[in-house]
């Protein structure tokens, strides 16, 4: 919901799942344990259980596939440079501990974007903003990061929102306000920074 409001205030093409995350994680490459997992924190996730590997094979052909392609699609289309921009949320509590961060911006080797939305973040949202965390690129989960955007050079950026923020309509279109206007200026910044240098 936070991803498509984003999508409508930037007016952003938006490529989402269709399907939970864990019947196949489209963010983590079929060889990825977490692609399809078995358990998911404490819980065991039955469906997933010795899956035999045409079952895999189908999801991947039927869920994973699509969805790179369309992605790699969108950027190929766009008519100027895109940025690649992911949106994901997680659990306030993991396998028995608060988590104490509310935004996290993500990145792999490529940490443009990310440097602008943390330099300007602190002095707009109030909000708990923290560079790789919880999930950092060591845990798996810039794939979709490293798969578009690194090839192309593009600037791009990973956000996770701590889901029990986002319950209710209003909070999912005060958090995509947020990070929408944090986005286009961080996006701006970025490019006058980059015409200073040109006329240095």
């Amino acid at each position: 919901a936070v991803a498509q409001k984003m999508s409508n205030l930037l007016d952003a093409r938006l490529v989402a799942s269709t399907v939970s995350r864990l019947v196949y994680d489209c963010n983590r490459p079929p060889q990825a344990p977490g692609a399809m997992p078995a358990r998911s924190e404490i819980h065991d996730v039955p469906g997933n259980t010795n899956l035999a590997d045409f079952e895999k094979t189908e999801r991947i052909s039927k869920v994973y596939n699509p969805f790179r392609n369309l992605v790699s699609d969108t950027l190929t289309a766009s008519a100027k440079p895109p940025v690649l921009v992911t949106i994901h949320s997680f659990t306030p509590v993991y396998m028995g501990q608060q988590r104490t961060v509310d935004i996290g911006i993500l990145h792999d080797d490529d940490s443009r974007l990310a440097d602008a939305m943390l330099a300007l973040a602190p002095d707009r949202t109030g909000l708990k903003i923290r560079r790789n965390d919880p999930y950092g690129p060591e845990d798996g989960v810039t794939h979709t990061l490293k798969l578009h955007a690194l090839p192309r050079g593009l600037l791009n950026v990973m956000i996770e929102i701590r889901n029990d923020l986002i319950a209710t309509t209003g909070q999912q279109l005060n958090f995509a306000k947020i990070l929408a206007e944090l986005i286009a200026d961080a996006l701006a910044a970025i490019s006058s920074e980059k015409e200073a240098q040109c006329h240095a």
